[in-house]
C-alpha cells in the first residue's frame, strides 16, 4: 500500500474527500502525514480527526537582504524535507497547497522512468486557466464549460502529464460560486478514482507533439 503525504493550505476539502474515499475502500493507500504552509489550515483540524501526523511549516522570511523568491522556497521547502522524509511517503498529494514549488520538494521523488512522484488536482481543463482562481478566471471569461484536471507535476506551473480530465458546463451558471460548487463535486470524485491507477504506476507517457501525458497500459 503506497504512503501518501497531503499537501493544503486552505480548507482541504480535496482531503476530507480523499480520507471518505480510503474509508470506503474507494482509495487504496495509507495517509502518513499532512503538510501545510498555513497554520490556520482547515485541513489540519481534518488530520487531527483522523490521527493524521501533520507537519505545519509557514512562509520563511528573507534570510538577507538580496535572498531571491526562488531561494526563499527552496530554503522552505528543505524545512519541510527534513521532517517529511522520516515518515517515508511514497507519493506527494497536492490538494489545495497554494504555494508554487521547486525541484527540491520534487527531486527526491523522481522516478526510474523520469517523472515525479507528485500528483496535483487543478479546477480547470488544462492548458486553459492555469495558476489560482481558476474556477473564477472560467466564469469571468465567460466560457460555456469548464472541468477539473488531474496530472503529474513537474517544475513548470501546471505543466506536468495529464492524467484525467472531465468537463462540466457552467452556461447556467450565475456567480463563480456555482461554478466552483459544480466543481468541487468532480474534484471529490476524480481524485480519488486517478489516484488509484497512478499510485499503481501502471502507465505510460506517451508524446503527441509538444503534449505529454500518462495512460494506463491496456
Amino acid at each position: 500500500m503506497k504512503r501518501l503525504a497531503v499537501f493544503a493550505s486552505g480548507r482541504g476539502s480535496n482531503f476530507s474527500a480523499l480520507l471518505q474515499a480510503q474509508k470506503e475502500g474507494r482509495l487504496k493507500a495509507e495517509f502518513v502525514a499532512l503538510v501545510s504552509d498555513q497554520t490556520d489550515a482547515g485541513a489540519i483540524e481534518t488530520a487531527k480527526k483522523h490521527s493524521v501526523p501533520t507537519i505545519v511549516v509557514p512562509s520563511l522570511p528573507k534570510a538577507r537582504p538580496d535572498q531571491s523568491l526562488d531561494e526563499r522556497r527552496r530554503e522552505h521547502e528543505e524545512k519541510i524535507l527534513e521532517k517529511l522524509l522520516p515518515l517515508r511517503p511514497d507519493f506527494l498529494v497536492m490538494a489545495g497547497y497554494m504555494r508554487v514549488v521547486t525541484d527540491t520538494l520534487l527531486a527526491p521523488f523522481r522516478s526510474e522512468r523520469g517523472y515525479y512522484r507528485v500528483v496535483n488536482v487543478h479546477p480547470s481543463l488544462l492548458p486553459a486557466f492555469p495558476g489560482v482562481a481558476a474556477y473564477r478566471q472560467a466564469y469571468e471569461y465567460g466560457v460555456h464549460a469548464t472541468g477539473v484536471t488531474v496530472h503529474l507535476v513537474d517544475e513548470k506551473l501546471d505543466s506536468g502529464p495529464i492524467c484525467a480530465q472531465e468537463t462540466f458546463s457552467i452556461r447556467d451558471c450565475q456567480s463563480y460560486e456555482e461554478v466552483e460548487k459544480r466543481g468541487l463535486a468532480i474534484e471529490h470524485k476524480l481524485y480519488p478514482e486517478t489516484l488509484n491507477w497512478i499510485l499503481k504506476e501502471d502507465f505510460k507517457i506517451e508524446y503527441r507533439g509538444a503534449a505529454k501525458r500518462p495512460c494506463v497500459k491496456t
